[in-house]
C-alpha cells in the first residue's frame, strides 16, 4: 500500500494555497496517495481542526501521517511538531491542535521539526505549510527516520487546548456538557458520548436534553424521525449526542454556537 497523507487546513478553496501544498507533497513524494480531509474548518479554528482529525484517525491505516495546517501563529516562534500515536503521524503547528492525541494511551512520542535542509527555499513568513510542513510530511512518507527531522519533545512541554467540561451525576441522574463542534449542516455535536449516557437511563425515551430554552424528550433513531425543522436528539455517527433538525438547521433554529451548555437529565429526575 502506497503511504497516504491527509490534508486538513482552514484554507478554504476559493485560492490556491492548498493546491500548492499538494504540489509539493506530488514533487517530494510522488507515490504518496493524498487525501483531502478538511479544509472549510473555520479560520484560525484551532479546536475545530483538532475535533476533525479526532474524529477521522480511526478510519484510517496505521502509519497514515496527517498533515493539519491551522496556525494563526505562523511567523512567530510558536514551534513545529511530529507527533505519534495510536499509529500515526501527525505533523502540525504546536498550538493546541494536536490535544486531544498527547493523551494516554494515545501518545507515543513527538519531536520539535528541525530540518533546514528540506525546507522550501526562500522561506516565507506567513506558509509553513507549504515550506515547512508539506516537505516533512513527504519525507515522512519517503520512509526518513523520526530522529532526522528534529529533536524529541516531551509532551510535558507541548501547548495543549482546555478540554470542554463533563460533569456526570449518576446518583441523581444528569449530566452537564457544551456544544463542541457545529457541522456543515447545522447539527450541533456536544461532547457527550454515548458511552457517558450509558447508565443514566436505562430508556433512551426517559432523558431530556436541554440547550438554552429548547427541551428535547428521548433520543431519535435518525434525522428523519420527526417532523421538517424539529429539533431533536440523537447519537450521531461520531458517536456523540447531536443536536440536529429535520431536514433544517439546528443551529440557526437554536441560535446556537460552540460553547454553548448542554444538559441531560433522567425525565423523573427534571
Amino acid at each position: 500500500m502506497p503511504p497516504i497523507i491527509t490534508l486538513t487546513t482552514d484554507f478554504g478553496l476559493q485560492d490556491e494555497y492548498v493546491g500548492v501544498v499538494k504540489g509539493i507533497l506530488a514533487a517530494r513524494a510522488p507515490q504518496a496517495q493524498v487525501i483531502d480531509l478538511c479544509h472549510a474548518v473555520a479560520p484560525h479554528d484551532i479546536a475545530q481542526a483538532g475535533f476533525v482529525l479526532q474524529a477521522a484517525t480511526p478510519y484510517f491505516p496505521a502509519g497514515t501521517i496527517h498533515l493539519a495546517v491551522v496556525d494563526p501563529g505562523v511567523g512567530t516562534r510558536r514551534a513545529l511538531l511530529i507527533v505519534q500515536a495510536s499509529g500515526h503521524y501527525f505533523v502540525a503547528p504546536d498550538n493546541g491542535l494536536l490535544t486531544y492525541f498527547l493523551a494516554e494511551p494515545r501518545f507515543q512520542s513527538a519531536i520539535f521539526i528541525d530540518c533546514a535542509d528540506l525546507y522550501l527555499q526562500p522561506l516565507s513568513a506567513t506558509f509553513h505549510g507549504r515550506d515547512i510542513l508539506a516537505p516533512v510530511a513527504a519525507a515522512l512518507a519517503n520512509g526518513t527516520a523520526l530522529s532526522s527531522l528534529g529533536v524529541p519533545a516531551l509532551k510535558e512541554n507541548l501547548t495543549k487546548l482546555v478540554s470542554p467540561a463533563l460533569q456526570i451525576d449518576r446518583i441523581r441522574g444528569n449530566m452537564a456538557g457544551s456544544v463542541i463542534h457545529i457541522d456543515h449542516f447545522g447539527n450541533l455535536t456536544t461532547n457527550i458520548h454515548q458511552r457517558d449516557l450509558a447508565g443514566l437511563a436505562d430508556d433512551p425515551a426517559s432523558i431530556q436534553i436541554f440547550h438554552k430554552n429548547q427541551q428535547m424528550t428521548g433520543l431519535a433513531s435518525a434525522y428523519a424521525s420527526r417532523a421538517d425543522n424539529q429539533v431533536l436528539a440523537l447519537i450521531g455517527s461520531r458517536g456523540y449526542l447531536e443536536l440536529a433538525a429535520a431536514k433544517g438547521n439546528a443551529a440557526e433554529i437554536l441560535g446556537a454556537k460552540a460553547g454553548d451548555p448542554v444538559q441531560v437529565i433522567r425525565k423523573n429526575d427534571a
